[in-house]
């Protein structure tokens, strides 16, 4: 946990472009990889940002969640955003707190995308400061 707390300090120092990417999140450990067989991956949504990568796998029932992968000890984080169009609309927002992944895979819950809403995975790779999103998926 000590290592959680000096990483998000880091953050919160060094990724001052980082704060618009994740609005609404901190950073979280790792939770628990659910059953895979429930999930789908969305083919087209991937962001990559050097060697972290995140996608989006979504169910029957029209939950979607965020998946974050890093490898060759590249520092990540990512998280699962939400949009709404149409009357209630509203921006960009993290519906999953930020994950922070080294060397590692892991996944946000499962968000309900609703009407008229849609979700992506955003992520930042601290090792070399780049960000990407995905494309939303409806």
């Amino acid at each position: 946990m000590t290592r959680l707390r000096t990483r998000s300090a880091a953050i919160g120092i060094a990724a001052a472009a980082a704060a618009t990417l994740l609005t609404g999140g901190t950073a979280q450990a790792a939770p628990a990889q659910t059953d895979v067989s429930v999930q789908g991956y969305i083919p087209g949504k991937d962001a990559v940002a050097g060697q972290c990568k995140g996608w989006l796998n979504k169910r029957s029932d029209g939950y979607v969640q965020a998946v974050g992968q890093s490898w060759n000890n590249n520092e990540c984080l990512f998280v699962l955003q939400r949009r709404r169009v149409g009357s209630g609309g509203y921006g960009w927002t993290a519906v999953s707190h930020s994950y922070w992944i080294l060397n590692s895979k892991s996944s946000t819950g499962y968000h309900w995308n609703g009407t008229d809403a849609g979700s992506r995975v955003c992520l930042w790779n601290y090792t070399t400061g780049t960000e990407d999103c995905g494309a939303t998926a409806w």
